[in-house]
């Protein structure tokens, strides 16, 4: 399914009664370099949910 420029959003929910960062994003370019980032830094980094359209969460 290819997604419109304006449907390739990303949504980063944070507040500070947690620890971590939520990111929710349907960006492929921002997929690439977050399935990087969980790669190199699996500590920091954690993917935590997808489908076919989204990378569900990274815990940043």
């Amino acid at each position: 399914m290819k997604l419109s420029r304006y449907e390739q959003e990303s949504i980063l929910n944070y507040n500070a009664g947690e620890q971590t960062a939520k990111l929710y994003t349907r960006d492929k370019t921002v997929m690439r370099k977050l399935d990087a980032l969980v790669v190199d830094y699996p500590d920091t980094y954690k993917l935590t949910g997808q489908d076919n359209i989204k990378k569900g969460r990274f815990d940043l």
